[in-house]
């Protein structure tokens, strides 16, 4: 299903050039957004297929958390890291690669991958902090 929260514009789609910050999307670029449910909105990211040999073949999966500035703890810094925005401030998400070829294997990579996530975001709390939000 199509989302209603569309994922952020970041840093890391965009390029410093004469002193400010300019998109790097192209004709190719693609965003597409899917919530398989709340708290983590998952994205398919296939931007670099204009960039790198074989990439329509492969695909990044970002499943991220909808919270602005969240507060997370030392156990999940590193298991999520920082997408960064152009005004400040920033939004917590996990990235993975898939290969396209195996679908049916990408689908249980995304659902097992989302899964554990959420058990180590109820492990530490972070689940109930985002049903407040």
């Amino acid at each position: 299903m199509v989302s209603t929260w569309k994922r952020p514009i970041s840093l890391e789609d965009m390029v410093l050039k004469d002193g400010t910050w300019k998109p790097i999307y192209t004709r190719f670029t693609s965003w597409e957004t899917y919530a398989k449910d709340h708290p983590l909105y998952v994205y398919f990211n296939t931007f670099y297929g204009d960039v790198y040999e074989k990439a329509y073949r492969n695909c990044f999966v970002e499943f991220l958390l909808n919270v602005k500035n969240l507060k997370l703890s030392p156990k999940l810094i590193g298991i999520f890291t920082r997408l960064n925005l152009p005004g400040g401030g920033y939004y917590w998400k996990h990235r993975i690669s898939i290969d396209l070829n195996f679908p049916d294997t990408c689908i249980k990579e995304i659902d097992a991958t989302y899964d554990e996530l959420l058990i180590l975001l109820d492990k530490e709390g972070v689940l109930e902090i985002l049903e407040e939000a």
